[in-house]
């Protein structure tokens, strides 16, 4: 019996150390709150999870499914032109849901080409045409607290300066639109007698000038990069034929089932930007997005728009000795943190991650988050 017992114990298997990523996530008080992650080989294979599959609210991660879906219907080349007519002696300006007009984000001219074309025209009424977008300029989901503030422009078919004044997101992106037009010609000289009215009615008239846009590729930078809320909602709006979000919702579902293969039980999207807590997502699901943007004939395209460490946006000043082989979006509100990416080995193979976490209330998640990923990048 004795000898039984002590072959027993020579051949049992040795204790396996523990998992870091076990140790990082049980830091107090982070062994409180409610954490997903999915780790992934290229060739699919797990190697670590926890809450793959269960719903978890992703902040600015939701931008990662907008930028796709935008990219996909509106084509990375393509510009937004948004432009000058004139009928009789009304100017009408048609928006067509450029984001980034009069930013200097993006160097914008402003109205400058606008204002050149009228110098030598007496302009009566300013007629400012948004019917590119349907009338719903505030997102339905969006709660109180966070209207008026930078994080919460309205939504809609133009924008100036990414709607704010002195930081303050303004209350009518349309009318507001006109006023700064108004008030540019007025500044070179030329004459305004009549009013600015908004209208979701299409007007005509003799075409004067166009201003684009930078690449949609170019502005979504500004979405994944930058995490600004007010591109992926537009764009998410301008990727469907009548600009609305019901019409995006229902694309980007279809999208995300049939062309990427995303179960329809793990992600539900109340805005196209990730402010509202409405949204909810699984970490298999956020990794499987990033999984489509660095497939071999994307991966050019994405791995300049994804955040990177060191570069512009969010990712600045983290996860600085992954740079060059991370690409990433982050996702933060109170109580929420987000990173989705995908990092490449020294042996030219690439892991997927996605890790969330919700409910906690200390704030040092980033810390923790960036911790994991280092361990992600050994390979």
């Amino acid at each position: 019996m004795v000898l039984l017992t002590m072959t027993a114990c020579a051949t049992a298997p040795k204790p396996q150390p523990p998992n870091p990523i076990d140790k990082i996530i049980n830091t107090p008080p982070f062994n409180h709150a409610v954490w997903g992650i999915d780790i992934e080989e290229e060739d699919g294979r797990v190697i670590y999870e926890l809450n793959a599959h269960r719903l978890q609210m992703p902040a600015s991660n939701r931008k990662l499914f907008a930028a796709a879906i935008a990219s996909e219907c509106l084509g990375l080349a393509t510009r937004l032109k948004t432009e000058l007519l004139i009928d009789g002696d009304d100017v009408i300006v048609k928006g067509d849901g450029d984001p980034s007009f009069g930013a200097d984000r993006h160097q914008s001219t402003g109205f400058a080409p606008f204002v050149d074309a009228l110098r030598a025209t007496r302009v009566r009424d300013i007629v400012v045409d948004v019917s590119r977008f349907d009338a719903v300029t505030i997102v339905p989901s969006w709660e109180v607290g966070d209207l008026r503030t930078e994080d919460a422009t309205p939504v809609d078919a133009v924008a100036f300066d990414e709607n704010l004044i002195h930081d303050e997101a303004v209350i009518d992106s349309a009318t507001n639109f006109g006023y700064q037009f108004r008030d540019a010609l007025r500044s070179a000289g030329v004459a305004v007698d009549g009013a600015v009215r908004v209208t979701r009615t299409p007007r005509t008239g003799k075409l004067l000038a166009t201003i684009e846009s930078p690449m949609v590729a170019q502005l979504l930078m500004s979405v994944l990069k930058n995490s600004v809320n007010l591109y992926a909602e537009m764009l998410f709006k301008r990727s469907t034929p009548h600009g609305s979000y019901e019409e995006a919702q229902q694309l980007e579902r279809w999208f995300l089932v049939n062309e990427v293969g995303i179960d329809p039980a793990e992600f539900f999207f109340a805005d196209g930007s990730g402010l509202t807590r409405r949204n909810l997502v699984t970490p298999a699901a956020s990794l499987k997005i990033v999984r489509w943007m660095n497939a071999p004939e994307r991966r050019g395209a994405w791995w300049l728009i994804l955040g990177e460490p060191g570069g512009e946006g969010t990712l600045s000043r983290r996860l600085l000795p992954l740079a060059g082989r991370l690409r990433a979006k982050t996702g933060t509100l109170t109580g929420v943190h987000t990173l989705s990416g995908v990092v490449r080995g020294a042996n030219g193979r690439y892991r997927y991650f996605s890790i969330m976490i919700n409910h906690h209330l200390a704030g040092e998640a980033t810390r923790l988050i960036d911790q994991i990923v280092m361990e992600i990048a050994k390979f």
